[in-house]
């Protein structure tokens, strides 16, 4: 094993980790935000609504996220070049242009899926009679969520967001397959022209598990942070 060719390949990986972490920020956010949604709308068994979210869950959570990010960069694509061409629009190379998006919106739209379901199990976790009770003393029904059942799901759903986080870090190596340049992606360009693949290798071993390291203790400290709303809220 080459370890000068490790040493200077280390620091040349700044370009692509910043890509790495900004695609998985960007989607743990959406996708949270979604999942949460998702999760609201099947608590509380909105008919319809509730009916198709659900198939939306299982089919995001059976399929690999590969053939979903596939689908963003090509299909997706496709089918908006046939629309404009249908309606007499310029055709413009999309996926060219939004090779960043379509990671982004793919890992967003699986992130939500599996989020969805830890949310629900956290929204699930809390009595119901903490709803009843901040609707006794004047509050209204979003003012008790953000208030009370929010903060208390939040906390309960930490430790598993933090697992789903750092999946989403790995995951961002398929990005590499729809044009974007992350970790994995630039650590096989510089390796390819000396066939140097096992240091370049063992450089993203590194990098992913300094990642994951950090961001499982970033986790940790948002729990103790976060701790006192396991006891409840005491309304006033």
């Amino acid at each position: 094993m080459d370890f000068k060719f490790i040493v200077q390949m280390i620091p040349q990986m700044a370009p692509a980790l910043e890509n790495t972490f900004l695609i998985a920020v960007v989607s743990a956010v959406l996708g949270w935000i979604l999942g949460m949604v998702i999760a609201l709308i099947r608590t509380n068994r909105v008919r319809v609504l509730a009916r198709i979210l659900t198939v939306y869950v299982s089919f995001m959570r059976s399929v690999p996220l590969i053939i979903i990010m596939f689908f963003t960069y090509f299909a997706v694509p496709t089918l908006i070049a046939y629309y404009r061409v249908e309606h007499g629009l310029p055709v413009e190379n999309i996926a060219g242009n939004t090779s960043l998006v379509c990671p982004i919106a793919a890992m967003t739209l699986s992130e939500a899926a599996f989020s969805s379901e830890t949310f629900r199990s956290a929204l699930s976790a809390i009595p119901h009679d903490q709803m009843e009770a901040a609707k006794s003393v004047g509050m209204t029904g979003i003012q008790a969520y953000f208030r009370i059942i929010f903060p208390q799901a939040f906390v309960i759903a930490l430790p598993n967001m933090g697992g789903l986080f750092i999946g989403l870090i790995k995951n961002s190596s398929l990005a590499y397959y729809s044009g974007v340049v992350e970790v994995t992606g630039f650590a096989y360009t510089l390796a390819s022209p000396t066939y140097q693949f096992l240091e370049a290798f063992f450089v993203i071993a590194l990098l992913y598990e300094a990642l994951s390291f950090v961001f499982s203790r970033l986790f940790r400290i948002l729990e103790r942070a976060f701790g006192r709303y396991r006891t409840g809220i005491v309304l006033q």
